[in-house]
């Protein structure tokens, strides 16, 4: 698959111990912040992010800093919907807002690169939620599968993604991208953390 190689290739896909925004602790890390410096997958990525939302009745996109912001841009742009962005914390100068949009009586697409927990989308959900904006769904391009979906649905919002990590995985898995001693460290991981 041209995306996991891609990863791997370009470092986007790490493999180690790496803690997680979660406190998880991780044999792997997905850095999709840096996915936009690889345009050809980058922009083929966009493209099935669009095709997998193109049904989805929503009228402003809201990018999760930092994140987020690339992918929502591009599928902004792409699909002529208003674009917004929220951060995870307040700045502290400035306007010190939180949520960088108009949201109020607007039906909203949430994007960020990597689902893990749910733990930054539901909060993301709530400011939104409380700006008077609805969030209809939430677009990521991997969904790490610990929680998330579950995490999103207690708001009522469905999670999409472009790429669930058990096919990356599984991918690598039976590879020989990486060592037989990461295989077993990831297989390990999998057991405990994936739904």
């Amino acid at each position: 698959m041209d995306f996991i190689k891609s990863l791997v290739e370009n470092k986007l896909l790490l493999i180690g111990n790496f803690v997680l925004t979660s406190g998880k602790i991780s044999p792997y890390y997905l850095d999709l912040r840096r996915l936009s410096n690889y345009y050809e997958i980058f922009s083929d990525t966009v493209n099935k992010a669009i095709d997998k939302i193109k049904n989805i009745d929503f009228d402003m996109i809201i990018g999760i800093a930092t994140g987020g912001i690339p992918f929502a841009s591009f599928i902004s742009c792409r699909m002529g919907k208003p674009l917004g962005y929220i951060r995870m914390e307040k700045k502290g100068y400035g306007t010190d807002k939180i949520l960088e949009a108009d949201v109020s009586g607007r039906k909203i697409l949430l994007v960020d690169d990597v689902a893990t927990t749910g733990g930054s989308l539901s909060k993301a959900v709530e400011i939104i939620n409380s700006e008077g904006g609805r969030v209809v769904a939430s677009l990521v391009i991997v969904d790490r599968e610990e929680g998330a979906e579950k995490k999103l649905g207690e708001y009522g919002v469905k999670l999409i993604s472009v790429y669930k990590i058990r096919e990356i995985l599984e991918y690598l898995l039976n590879s020989s991208l990486i060592s037989d001693n990461d295989k077993n460290n990831i297989k390990e991981y999998l057991v405990k953390n994936i739904e």
